[in-house]
């Protein structure tokens, strides 16, 4: 590092000090001036901005306390842009894991090589892994939204989290039960883990509704388990007071995109696209029978997707997901999911002991004339 980014660095940890420089400082005021400095944002002098932990802006005190003003210069190390402590394999490892997931901490990194046994707990310090990242250039986190930019991501098992979405085809279907051609969706669900689709399946609509795509989410927790977190856009299908209340029944957290930002969840767009090269791209011009669609797109994601090495995890989604299944909570016991996935409305009781629901008069019992009922 030359004089004059020193020199800059220098100046900056002195704008955070702020009120610390110099002042009479009464017992506990330290700690309490240096927590509230924390909590803001600063401009580095290259304009990126960073948050500051109360430690170091404590550590940078107590410097130039001892030093003064030249004490707050950085120092180069002699094994500067090398490290001491990790080999050319965890580092390679430290890397990719930032890589996937850009915004993730030195501690996560740490924690996630732990858990995997690659490394021995409490061997490998987050000074050692921000170095690394640093002299890699991929120390900063992103900025988050629609702005910043995207990479694909894993999470350390299955179960936690599932991404659901649905997509249009382009391609005209032949209902069977009318022999009309009609719009068709393909309405999946990916582990965001081992990229293994507990559901995908295709329905006949004109646009994505709730009980279709709560349908699908249904099947795959009744096959696999619970989900520690659900991950959706915005639609009308996925901000449903149904899909809410599904959630917070069943202790998965809701998780959704900001507004007009589809590239959030990256894991299954790619996977969209994949399925329309492999599959869509590949079907006979002309509409196309509903049974003979689903029996492609059924035997491509068991024989072609499922079965072949992931691009991004480098491993084969089933035997991954096979490894990792015991990480899925089991299903509540004595809760059924046919009443938690049921749509409830809250109707008046007419006279003649009928409510009106969906175009339709629905019978219940004479007792209940004049209340409201769910």
């Amino acid at each position: 590092m030359d004089e004059t980014t020193g020199q800059k660095l220098a100046l900056f940890r002195i704008a955070v000090l702020g009120p610390l420089v110099g002042a009479r400082l009464e017992h506990g005021e330290l700690v309490e001036l240096c927590r509230e400095a924390a909590t803001r944002t600063w401009e580095l002098p290259n304009g990126a901005f960073i948050e500051v932990s109360a430690r170091t802006i404590e550590d940078w005190f107590y410097a130039y306390q001892r030093g003064g003003f030249a004490a707050l210069h950085p120092k180069r190390r002699s094994d500067a842009d090398k490290s001491r402590v990790i080999s050319v394999e965890l580092a390679d490892l430290v890397l990719r894991l930032k890589q996937e997931k850009p915004r993730r901490s030195a501690k996560r990194i740490i924690r996630v090589l732990e858990r995997a046994r690659k490394v021995e707990r409490g061997t490998l310090t987050k000074s050692t892994v921000h170095r690394l990242l640093k002299a890699h250039g991929v120390s900063r986190r992103p900025l988050r939204g629609p702005g910043a930019e995207r990479r694909s991501f894993i999470h350390e098992f299955a179960g936690d989290l599932l991404v659901g979405d649905g997509l249009h085809l382009h391609q005209p279907v032949i209902d069977p039960s009318t022999g009309r051609e009609r719009k068709a969706l393909l309405l999946s669900q990916i582990d965001g883990a081992t990229r293994y689709l507990p559901q995908s399946y295709i329905v006949l609509s004109p646009g994505e509704n709730s009980v279709d795509q709560e349908y699908g989410l249904k099947q795959a927790l009744l096959a696999h388990g619970l989900w520690r977190a659900y991950y959706v856009d915005k639609g009308p299908a996925y901000t449903a007071h149904s899909l809410r209340a599904i959630c917070a029944e069943l202790d998965i957290r809701l998780l959704h995109t900001q507004t007009q930002d589809p590239e959030a969840k990256g894991v299954i767009e790619r996977w969209h696209r994949t399925w329309r090269e492999e599959v869509e791209d590949e079907l006979p011009d002309g509409p196309i029978h509903l049974a003979d669609l689903v029996a492609k797109h059924n035997a491509w994601l068991s024989v072609e997707y499922h079965a072949r090495k992931h691009d991004t995890t480098k491993r084969i989604p089933r035997e991954h997901w096979l490894e990792q299944v015991e990480h899925l909570r089991p299903l509540p016991r004595g809760k059924s999911l046919d009443e938690v996935f049921l749509h409830r409305e809250k109707r008046k009781v007419r006279k003649d002991g009928t409510v009106r629901f969906e175009g339709r008069l629905l019978e219940v019992r004479a007792e209940l004339t004049g209340q409201r009922v769910e």
